[in-house]
């Protein structure tokens, strides 16, 4: 399972050329100062993330060569000149930056209220989570629809990457139980396992180390979310298959053995 983190960083900073057999680019100086935002407002979004998560040891970070939070204040506002030289101040390429940011920002809040209610979170809602979380992804195809002509409906593209996101969420909650567990975050697959240690009158044993993360996957929970994983992330391929989009298709590809291979582990260490 441990090249989930390489393959999710590879998404986001390719995102742009994966999006580039989309449509027809007639600009490429354009294109390329488009990217470039994307990358600069892409690296603020992860370390604003880091920061509200609290991933930081601040006592730790001073450094006159390396300052985290100047960097990121820095990337913000190149990426927010380049993307007004790119953008006229009243186009509404503004205004659905401004809905996507309150949607993302609306969704940490509530993920943090989630760890303190620790309240049964349904399908549903992690599906809203999961697109909520990834909501500034989608930026990139709205500037692009802007800038170029489509060779593809937006909302076709968009349900595409909707798939994405909750494949990638949905094993990025998996891979990262424990670590949920010891910080207190409360995610879809420790309120499943929860759900079921209620219905079947388990209760927490201190004596079996990383218990609950053994209910996760004695119980088959483990198994079945995997696979929703893989069948999001074979949906999302067989889309780029159809629009023709190349390198997505390979990147979905290597997501695909990542799940599977996954599904392997899990079947060999639930056999035994």
């Amino acid at each position: 399972m441990s090249n989930s983190k390489n393959i999710s960083t590879l998404f986001f900073s390719s995102q742009v050329e994966f999006l580039k057999d989309s449509f027809i680019i007639n600009d490429k100086a354009l294109f390329s100062k488009f990217s470039e935002a994307v990358q600069k407002f892409c690296f603020f979004i992860f370390e604003i993330d880091k920061l509200i998560d609290g991933d930081y040891q601040f006592e730790n970070l001073y450094s006159k060569e390396h300052n985290v939070l100047y960097n990121l204040t820095k990337n913000h506002q190149e990426s927010i000149k380049l993307l007004l030289d790119i953008f006229p101040k009243e186009h509404p390429f503004w205004e659905d930056l401004d809905q996507t940011n309150f949607r993302y920002y609306q969704i940490l809040l509530k993920e943090k209220q989630f760890n303190k209610t620790r309240e049964r979170i349904s399908n549903v809602d992690f599906e809203d989570y999961a697109d909520a979380k990834h909501a500034l992804a989608y930026i990139p195809i709205r500037g692009m629809k802007y800038l170029f002509e489509s060779k593809i409906e937006t909302h076709m593209l968009e349900d595409l990457f909707a798939n994405i996101f909750k494949a990638m969420q949905m094993n990025d909650d998996l891979e990262d139980f424990d670590a949920d567990e010891r910080s207190g975050q409360w995610t879809f697959v420790h309120s499943e396992v929860q759900n079921f240690m209620t219905e079947n009158d388990l209760d927490e044993n201190s004596n079996l180390e990383k218990f609950r993360e053994r209910v996760l996957y004695v119980s088959g929970i483990g198994e079945k979310l995997t696979y929703y994983a893989k069948e999001k992330f074979l949906s999302a391929k067989n889309s780029a298959e159809k629009f023709q989009l190349k390198n997505l298709t390979l990147w979905l590809d290597n997501a695909v053995d990542m799940m599977e291979s996954n599904q392997q582990l899990i079947s060999k260490l639930t056999s035994k």
